[in-house]
């Protein structure tokens, strides 16, 4: 049976409309990384998408509607590599979990931006927080659900242990960008920390009395 040519017509149309979308968004992620979101101008945008700036108002209606756009792609991001984590333990999820977030430099630059910028835009606060980070804290908690439902995580409150990976993730990012490691200030290694983080989480701080 011969392919319709109309589908065909429509499928390489959403496909270019989307390779497009994909391509102004990339650009606003990078210049309102650079500049931050007042300083960044659609033409600023336009310009670093090489597209024109009445193009770009075909796919977004506002700079607001992109950074908006911006941060829900960054949230699809993250959910998405949680939910490809490869392990069938505990222990293993958490270093690659905590590994990957602490690799990635988009992470931590977004992650500022958005916290700044979330504070003064009440629809990115909106978008944010409530779409965002929820999104990205259900991604974690159900993944914390399966180990215990795998009976390789003790029954614990999931939602409590997502938000508290999701805040040291942000804490870590802070840090970074206040200078207080990585950049060349001592040997960084995000597999190494999320290693080490992971036992801290999985082991605590507290001696363990083999006495008992």
């Amino acid at each position: 049976m011969a392919p319709d040519p109309e589908l065909e017509n429509g499928s390489r149309r959403d496909r270019r409309i989307a390779a497009r979308r994909a391509q102004i968004l990339n650009a606003a992620e990078s210049v309102f990384s650079e500049k931050g979101y007042e300083r960044a101008t659609t033409r600023d945008i336009a310009d670093a998408a090489d597209v024109s700036e009445g193009t770009l108002y075909n796919y977004f209606g506002s700079k607001s509607d992109l950074l908006n756009a911006v941060a829900q792609s960054f949230a699809d991001g993250i959910t998405r590599e949680i939910s490809e984590i490869e392990a069938g333990n505990l222990r293993d999820m958490m270093a690659e979990l905590l590994s990957a977030r602490l690799r990635s430099g988009r992470e931590r630059r977004l992650l500022m931006l958005f916290l700044y910028e979330a504070r003064l835009n009440p629809d990115l606060h909106q978008t944010f927080f409530q779409g965002a980070m929820e999104q990205i804290i259900n991604s974690t908690e159900a993944r914390f659900r399966d180990l215990m439902d795998g009976g390789v995580m003790r029954p614990l409150n999931p939602r409590l242990a997502a938000r508290a990976i999701s805040a040291t993730v942000m804490g870590f990012a802070a840090l970074y960008e206040m200078g207080q490691y990585g950049k060349g200030k001592d040997n960084f290694s995000p597999r190494q920390w999320g290693e080490e983080l992971t036992d801290l989480f999985l082991q605590g701080m507290q001696i363990t009395d083999c006495s008992d």
